[in-house]
Parts: structure tokens; sequence; C-alpha cells
């Protein structure tokens, strides 16, 4: 994986993705795939999205599963087999795909997943691609990796 050294000392609380416009390559917002009740879990039963424009109110349907349905303007998150960005999203492999309200990409909002998904490399999702659409537009992919505590809060 790329990026900066994590040190391995600090408690992992899940996985994230961060998303990119594909368009304008801005900051679309990030996916954090957690287990809320085991924050170490090696498996994460919720997925939460978080954009970069919204306030702090966090919209939280843990109550009821992702949406297996499509609504007319729901977002498509999918999973892929493949971490290798330099190809094109339908060439990267499918491994799990669920749906997202188009409410959910301006603001916090967190649901359960229909099934617990393995936060390892190689089994897991760790080091996968993941990609947004809505139609046939892709709104913006990225890596998932490791999400850690910062120093200053793994102490608390």
């Amino acid at each position: 994986m790329c990026g900066p050294e994590t040190p391995s000392n600090l408690p992992r609380v899940g996985a994230r993705v961060d998303f990119y416009s594909s368009s304008t390559r801005q900051p679309l917002g990030n996916l954090l795939f957690h287990n809320p009740s085991t924050p170490s879990s090696s498996s994460a039963t919720h997925v939460r999205f978080s954009s970069p424009s919204s306030g702090s109110a966090c919209s939280s349907r843990s109550s009821s599963p992702v949406p297996s349905k499509k609504d007319d303007e729901d977002v498509l998150v999918s999973i892929h087999v493949s971490g290798d960005m330099s190809k094109p999203i339908r060439e990267s492999g499918l491994l799990q795909q669920f749906f997202l309200p188009s409410t959910s990409i301006e603001a916090h909002y967190e649901v359960a997943l229909r099934e617990k998904l393995s936060l390892v490399v190689g089994i897991g999702i760790i080091g996968r691609r993941v990609s947004m659409t809505r139609g046939d537009e892709v709104l913006a992919d990225g890596i998932i990796g490791f999400n850690a505590l910062p120093e200053s809060m793994a102490s608390l």
C-alpha cells in the first residue's frame, strides 16, 4: 500500500477509502468500514460516509441495512477485485456492491451492512478499489486502506 507509514502500536479502527471526484479530482468524502461495538475488529458491520462539505450532523440508519435496491438517484458503491487504479473500472472485477441514498453524499450517513466485510489484505477488502457511480456516471473512486486513530487520540 502507498501512503505514510502507520505505526503498528496505533489502534486500528476499521478501514477507510477517500474519494476524489473523477472529473475535478476534488475531495468528495470518505467511507469508513467499521464495527461500532468492537472498533479493533478485523471485520466491518457498518459503513459511514462523510462528506467534506457537511457539518457535524450524522444521519444514522443502523437499524436497517444498506439498501439493496436502487432508487433513481441512489449512489452505487462497488468494491472491486483489483486495486489497480490504472485500469478502467469495468476491468477491475467486482467483489461486492451496495447502494447509498443520493442525499448521503451531501452529509454524514451511516448504515449497517447486510453482511460482514473482512478488513484484511488478500481475502478482505484492504487494498481494493472502490467506485461510486450514479447511473452511468462515475462520481469517484479510491483504494481502501487501514484506518488508525491518531497518536493523540490513541492514548485517551
